[in-house]
Order: C-alpha cells, then structure tokens, then sequence
C-alpha cells in the first residue's frame, strides 16, 4: 500500500461493527465515526453536528437514505461507498438544475446473489413442494397425502424469467440452472457471445418482455430503479402470465410494479401468486390491499441484507485500491443509476 491512509467517515446504523471489523482488517486505516443511530430503512435528516463532521470527509461509508440532505453539501468528499447494493434512495434526490456530484459513488456489490437466490430458490421449492399446506396440516395433526402431491412438478420441468442479469441475476439464474430449470434472462442490450452467461438459455431484450413473461412459470424481478424501470411491468402487460398462471418474484425494486396492477394480476388470474421482498411503499402500509391476499408472500425486504463481516470486507478491498491509485469496483453511474 501507499504512505496515506485517509480517514474513512462512518455515518450508517452498523458503525460500531464496521469501525471493529475495519479495524482488525486494516489497523492504518483511520476511522471515524461521525454517527450510528439510525433505522436501517427510515431515512434520518443530519443534526447541525453531523453536517459540521462530515465537512471534512474525503471518504464516506454510509447509507444511501442518508445522503439525500448531504449531497451537495460535502465540499471534501471523494468517495462514498454504499452500505446497500442498490442506491436509488439516493438518486431519485439528484437536482436536474445543479451539475452532478464530483465524488465517485460505489455500491455494496459482489455479495448478495448467493442470499437472494437462496431466497429465490427457497421459494420456489416450498411452492412447488406444497409446504405451506403441510404445515397446515401438521398444525390440524392431519396425514394427507391427497391428490395435489400426485401433481407436483419437478424444478427440471418449469422454466424461470430473470428480469435483470448483473451479478445477482446471474447468480439466481446458475443455482436456477442446477435444478434443471429452462432460464430466460432480460437484458437492455444484445450480449456477444462471450459476455453471456452458460447458465441462461434464452436472451431478450426489454422490447421483448412479452414473450418471456408467456414462456416462464416464475418470473423473477432483479432490476434496480432507474427511469427505463420504473413501472415497466404496470397496466395489462402481466396479462402475458395469463396461459401459465406464473408465479412473480420482485426483489429488485418495488416501483417495477404498482400496487394496482399486483392486485389486478392476481384478482384477474394472470399470474397465481406473488412473492414481494419489496415494495412501492416500505414499510408496506397496514392498510394495503395485499396483506390480507392469500395468493401472496410477504417478506419485509430481507431476500439479502447487508451484514457488516461482508460489508467491511468489501469495503477494505476497494479501499485498498483507493490508496493505490487504482479504479474502484462496483462504481455506480450519476446517469444512468447502476
């Protein structure tokens, strides 16, 4: 490593864990915590106090639902390294009449796909393996074994739609791939040959989101947010499920698809369940419609979280090439959010 460790700034709910395991990793790294009591989704307006602290920042690790206030505010300000892989919190507060940020964004990267496919995955099993009834019956103290195990489909037999092939997609689409699945991947742009993945067996572009959504018994969303996104599979376009009945996956972002068409989808029968990580609104209001819903799994956006062993480990690694000189991984662009 070079002579100067700059100061890394820790502004984020994990500071207490991040600055020990940072720490141990790198004992020259300095560290600095500026504050640590925040909730890990509700976005927390800077006292005078933070925004004095953090003048001096030339690196920041902290959490994107924080900046917002802080963007055009860190004269010093280098690098900032999310705690989270997506960063549309951010972005979605970016002034269209100021020029973008200076500083270099990085996102926490390289980590989740393991945890959302085994949540991806995990789904799909218990789905098609009938366990939710199971437990039901166990909690009646009933023995069936009726009719709707003779019709259980092996995974080799059902084909998947990954909407979004970036290192989680990709991920979701191999563990996918293992179990025999037929894998359809969705792309923004046509891959050369040497750029696609050998565990999807079918490439389409956005434009042809249609015949993937025909085709495939789960359909998986792992887009993040940005403006070519946001509520891409709204209005009739889910009607496309209505011949296989499929199954919809959203741990990408919530705003892919609003409340209303989740609840036409379902009421409508063109798809015959949902499985949302994440939603529009989060938390997700006591007061929607989907709750009560038998035809959906809720979970309160947990497919993967970032835990802050992994964070920091990451988080050394790109520091270490900060130091050198070197181009950081998992850059995020002001234009085009990913």
């Amino acid at each position: 490593m070079a002579s100067r460790f700059p100061t890394v700034h820790l502004y984020t709910h994990m500071g207490e864990s991040l600055r020990e395991l940072l720490h141990r990793l790198c004992p020259e790294m300095p560290l600095k915590i500026v504050r640590t009591d925040f909730d890990t989704l509700v976005p927390s307006d800077p006292t005078p106090e933070d925004v004095n602290a953090l003048q001096e920042a030339e690196i920041l690790l902290m959490d994107p639902n924080l900046m917002p206030p802080l963007m055009y505010h860190l004269p010093n300000l280098k690098w900032m390294q999310s705690t989270w892989a997506g960063v549309d919190s951010m972005l979605k507060h970016l002034d269209k009449t100021k020029p973008l940020p200076s500083y270099t964004l990085t996102r926490f990267g390289g980590v989740f796909g393991p945890a959302m496919a085994e949540y991806v995955l995990s789904n799909i099993i218990a789905r098609e393996r009938r366990f939710h009834t199971q437990w039901e019956n166990q909690a009646k103290g009933v023995w069936y074994r009726g009719e709707i195990y003779n019709n259980q489909r092996p995974l080799s037999s059902m084909s998947v739609g990954i909407l979004g092939l970036g290192d989680i997609g990709k991920e979701i689409a191999r563990c996918c791939k293992t179990f025999g699945m037929t894998v359809w991947g969705m792309v923004r742009s046509e891959l050369t040959q040497d750029r696609r993945s050998p565990h999807v067996d079918h490439y389409r572009k956005f434009a042809e989101l249609p015949e993937i959504l025909q085709k495939c018994d789960y359909v998986c969303n792992v887009l993040p947010s940005t403006a070519e996104t946001k509520g891409l599979l709204n209005g009739n376009i889910m009607e496309n499920c209505r011949e296989r009945k499929s199954v919809f996956i959203n741990v990408g972002r919530g705003d892919v698809i609003n409340e209303e068409t989740l609840v036409t989808a379902i009421q409508a029968g063109w798809i015959s369940h949902a499985v949302l990580d994440v939603f529009e609104t989060e938390p997700l209001p006591a007061t929607s419609k989907l709750w009560k819903m038998p035809q959906v799994t809720i979970t309160p956006h947990v497919a993967a979280i970032t835990l802050p062993v992994q964070m920091a480990e990451m988080f050394y690694h790109n520091y270490q090439r900060y130091v050198k000189g070197e181009g950081l991984k998992y850059t995020v662009s002001w234009n085009s959010g990913y």
